[in-house]
């Protein structure tokens, strides 16, 4: 057996061992809930090194503390184990005593549990007393890896001793069971009975704003919840804990203006009492914002459920909360599946930092976010314009700047639920946020709240082309009057995902032409978030400045030129900046990057215009040289792509890049996700040019016997013609033969449409096989010939245009491969902001004075290059 020693001085001292042990960021815990013991922790318990004497780890350092009730040494830490839990244990037993004031000789340490004749395999943490000494009214369990596990360990304790609370905790984050013995349910409570009280006596105690906590862990509150009761209250958790949050909300507002700011959102001893608080506070809370909620509606779960709800929510502060804690919560709460289906994930608040100080808002400017999500943008817009480090100056801004400037709008209603409430934790802007379909403002004439945004943004004057002034807008005039916009700022993250398939909506934008031309048999489409793009810009004003986040296939991919080309004309770029392949996992691992534009003014656009004009007079004739190509090519051989002018070389690419060999580009399905032309094996083309040879020869054949056949039925109806020297026998023999010979004729005719048809396809089939037939097709093509001409000029635009932009890659995405959060970390240390929370290792912008990240480059770039909305005052 392995002998110990004590050192004569310390190797590390006991705050140096806390920091590795709780501030490595592979330890996901720590001890915020110790910070209130008006002690450092260091001081508190006394962390000591021994060297390990004989045996295997002979000379190895390691350190131990001293148990306060027990007085024996523990190992808490060596280079090669970590004991956190520990650590923890000691804390509580600490603050039981000194905060609690429970005496050591009702506290027991690795109790042994019994489940009637059985002992527990492992010993409860720490079990405190009744004052008889023998009934237990605490027992504390610290630390499960799962925590799952923990609170059902923790459940069968109380169930086993008879105890009414039971405590869980990791140091970080605690959660307080409630057994109110005999009830079966389990409930829970905000705060640990002292030595002087029941249970029942906590339930009693006043609560006032000043009691409320401002800094914890919202999503561990929403898991803690969804482990101890919704996920099996048979309700829907999202909308049931939305009401909770609103009725809170209101709670904390309407305090103000109670007597010593009292909270009424709390539990009693009776679940009805607590009920009928918290459902009327939420009955209050959508009269004060209503369009949030259905005016019928109350909260659905049961008195019990509620009653448990309520305990975790009932001392943490939501108005004016740290906003990043509060977004992972709620990107939590969205289903997976809808995540994954509609290509909308939460972005991460450094990347909305980014664009927001790249944009650099004004307190006057009209923002918009058309997909606004969590309202992410709007929130960090509203800080930058209005700092307010209180909440009686957030009440200032909310009527000064939030309830005018920032308007959002989101298609889904779980999205606009959580931008509203977001918006009122912030500051309240939610006044102009919308649920409404942004790309299509017909929808905005089908519901109450597209109504509301309609009659919105005509009393704000925000319409580009504006009715009379007592005309009565028609659902059919919705892109004559709703399509531009006069938004100063855009800001977004559209999603990636899904298809618009309307035609009719697809026929109001310039870059659905292709996809309206392309006539595939499943109809036309376009991506959701090409869409987006032009939208975005025809929501802003001329001169306003828009930032959007995009799959970086729309930057690269051939297939989406006209995306680029179309955008020139429309706006002046700004800068690109490529965000980390990790930015928006664990939901998706696409590259994207941010897009920073522009929209010329009507001086600038008419600049443009007539340069463009100048350009397309000189562009040359694209279709005269592709024939000649054609032209000059032998009968027996093809052309060689690579000796192909560039122009045409990606002409090509662009319209058959994505159609397998001997496929029609009408029937292909473009993706837009491969630039690469099919690599046809030469033999097999060699073989299938010749069969398809055949196969037009022998159409011909049949073409050709089809005409003769029609042309001999022809001169046989001739032949029938009707004299008025015709007996009625003859007449109606004429007359019998003649109508034989039509049907025939008809029977021709149609056969004789479809074999030239058949003929017309396989002649295109044999085209596709080869680059000469190709390069004919692309010839005959007006619409093709005129996006090369447009890409020829938009080549030459771009030279001549020749301004600076800004271009920056992100390396440090803030996430790992899974998506978890990585933090900075100095000397062992966690990193942390001004508010306490831990820094994600990101360059997208800097949160510490005198260091730089991408925004604050871009800044200083915008500067030197005088950009108009970053000139010095």
């Amino acid at each position: 057996m392995a002998t110990i020693e004590a050192l004569p001085s310390a190797t590390l001292s006991t705050a140096q061992v806390i920091e590795l042990v709780f501030k490595n960021p592979a330890v996901k815990h720590g001890l915020a809930e110790f910070e209130d013991l008006k002690k450092p922790i260091h001081e508190i318990i006394q962390i000591f090194p021994k060297v390990i004497q004989s045996g295997k780890a002979k000379g190895e350092t390691r350190y131990f503390l001293k148990c306060f009730k027990r007085g024996t040494d523990i190992q808490v830490y060596s280079e090669k184990k970590v004991c956190p839990e520990e650590i923890v244990r000691q804390l509580w037993l600490y603050k039981l005593h000194n905060v609690y004031a429970y005496p050591w000789s009702l506290m027991e340490v690795e109790y042994p549990v019994s489940f009637g004749t059985v002992i527990a395999d492992k010993a409860a943490d720490i079990l405190i007393f009744q004052p008889d000494g023998k009934t237990a009214k605490i027992i504390v369990e610290v630390k499960e890896p799962d925590r799952k596990d923990g609170l059902g360990q923790l459940k069968s304790y109380l169930n086993a001793e008879g105890s009414p609370v039971g405590v869980w905790s990791n140091g970080h984050e605690r959660i307080i069971l409630y057994r109110p013995y005999p009830k079966e349910f389990d409930d829970t409570l905000t705060e640990i009975p002292s030595a002087s009280q029941q249970p029942s006596d906590v339930l009693k105690q006043k609560i006032t704003l000043s009691d409320l906590k401002p800094r914890y862990d919202f999503k561990a509150i929403i898991q803690d919840l969804e482990e101890l009761f919704l996920a099996n209250s048979g309700d829907d958790e999202f909308n049931e804990i939305f009401k909770i949050i609103f009725a809170k909300i209101f709670d904390e507002k309407a305090a103000k203006e109670r007597k010593n700011e009292e909270v009424l959102f709390r539990k009693s001893d009776d679940p009805d009492g607590t009920y009928e608080i918290v459902d009327g506070l939420f009955q209050k809370a959508m009269e004060e914002w209503p369009g949030i909620f259905d005016g019928n509606e109350h909260i659905m779960l049961t008195p019990e459920h509620l009653q448990v709800c309520v305990g975790p929510l009932e001392r943490i502060q939501l108005l004016g909360a740290n906003m990043r804690i509060m977004d992972d919560a709620f990107e939590y709460l969205m289903p997976t599946v809808a995540k994954k289906k509609d290509g909308q994930f939460f972005t991460p608040r450094y990347v909305i930092d980014m664009c927001v100080k790249m944009l650099n808002p004004t307190r006057k400017e009209y923002a918009l976010d058309p997909a606004c999500g969590s309202a992410g943008f709007l929130i960090h817009v509203l800080d930058s314009v209005w700092p307010a480090p209180t909440n009686s100056a957030k009440e200032e801004r909310k009527h000064k700047y939030a309830s005018k400037f920032l308007w959002g709008i989101d298609f889904h209603e779980r999205s606009a639920k959580v931008s509203r409430a977001l918006m009122l934790i912030a500051g309240d802007g939610r006044a102009h946020v919308f649920r409404a379909n942004s790309l299509d403002p017909r929808d905005w004439f089908r519901t109450q709240e597209g109504e509301a945004l309609r009659t919105a943004v005509r009393e704000a004057n925000l319409l580009g082309n504006k009715p009379p002034a007592a005309k009565l807008i028609k659902e059919s005039e919705a892109w004559d009057y709703f399509s531009d916009l006069k938004f100063d700022l855009i800001l977004t993250n559209p999603p990636f995902a899904g298809e618009i398939r309307d035609r009719e909506l697809l026929r109001k934008y310039h870059l659905a032409e292709k996809a309206l031309a392309r006539k595939s048999r499943k109809g036309a489409k376009e991506e959701r978030d090409v869409l987006f793009i032009e939208r975005c810009i025809h929501m802003l004003k001329p001169g306003g400045r828009m930032a959007i986040i995009l799959p970086q296939g729309k930057f690269n991919n051939a297939s989406h030129a006209d995306i680029r080309r179309w955008l020139l004309r429309q706006a002046r770029l700004i800068g690109v900046v490529g965000l980390h392949p990790n930015t928006f996992k664990p939901h998706t691992g696409t590259k994207t990057s941010v897009l920073l534009l522009s929209k010329y003014t009507e001086e600038e656009r008419q600049k443009v215009e007539d340069l463009v004009a100048k350009i397309t007079s000189e562009a040359p004739d694209y279709r005269q040289e592709i024939q000649k190509i054609v032209n000059a090519a032998s009968d027996s051989d093809d052309i060689e792509e690579s000796q192909l002018p560039d122009v045409i070389a990606d002409a090509l690419v662009e319209k058959f890049s994505d159609i397998p060999v001997g496929q029609d580009d009408n029937e292909a399905q473009t993706s837009g996700e491969s630039n690469e032309q099919t690599d046809v094996d030469s033999a097999s083309t060699t073989q299938d040019i010749v069969s398809l040879r055949e196969e037009i020869e022998e159409k011909n054949g049949v073409l050709h016997d089809l005409s003769d056949t029609l042309e001999a039925i022809k001169v046989q109806k001739k032949l029938l013609r009707v004299s008025k020297k015709d007996t009625e026998d003859v007449l109606e023999e004429k007359l019998a033969k003649s109508k034989s010979l039509d049907e025939t004729q008809a029977k021709l005719v149609f056969q004789h449409r479809t074999a030239m048809s058949e003929l017309k396809d396989l002649e295109r089939r044999l085209s596709l096989l080869t680059t000469k037939g190709r390069l004919q097709l692309l010839a005959d093509d007006d619409k093709a010939i005129s996006r090369m001409t447009e890409a020829w000029v938009t080549a030459k635009l771009a030279r001549k245009l020749h301004y600076p932009v800004f271009m920056a890659a992100s390396q440090k995405g803030g996430k790992d491969s899974s998506g978890e959060y990585e933090y900075r970390v100095k000397d062992g240390n966690v990193l942390k902001d001004a508010t306490g929370n831990p820094l994600i290792a990101q360059d997208c912008v800097s949160y510490i004075q005198g260091e730089d990240g991408i925004a604050e480059a871009f800044g200083k770039w915008a500067k030197k290059h005088e950009l108009p909305f970053w000139k010095e005052a």
